[in-house]
């Protein structure tokens, strides 16, 4: 799918080699994903709606999908290589977008919390 907005040529550079990125990338700390969770009030909450914001690879997603509150996520994410990287894992509970902060393909009032767990943004 095409993108709809223009995502900076170094993001589109820098990112191609998606997996590459997922093997060396490290993931986050439990200890840190249950403050966040529980900050947000969606820790304990069965069945929770979550918007990943510039998903990645997935890297915090695999950690919310195989959370025992078997969330619904919803991954938005503008890398082509970065979401075909993150569907290929084929978590349960979780569709992935096209889409960034300005254009994030989900319905008006659809989440629990929205998470963007690493940023980059390009200036």
């Amino acid at each position: 799918m095409a993108t709809q907005f223009s995502l900076d040529n170094r993001a589109q550079r820098g990112f191609q080699n998606a997996s590459k990125y997922d093997t060396h990338r490290p993931s986050y700390p439990a200890e840190a994903v249950e403050k966040l969770l529980t900050h947000l009030g969606v820790a304990g909450q069965k069945n929770a709606r979550i918007v990943d914001l510039a998903c990645g690879t997935g890297k915090f997603t695999e950690l919310v999908a195989r959370r025992e509150e078997e969330y619904e996520v919803v991954g938005v994410e503008p890398h082509e290589a970065m979401r075909e990287e993150l569907v290929g894992k084929k978590l349960r509970g979780v569709r992935v977008k096209d889409g960034d902060a300005a254009h994030m393909p989900i319905g008006e009032g659809w989440g629990d919390a929205l998470i963007a767990a690493q940023v980059n943004m390009l200036l």
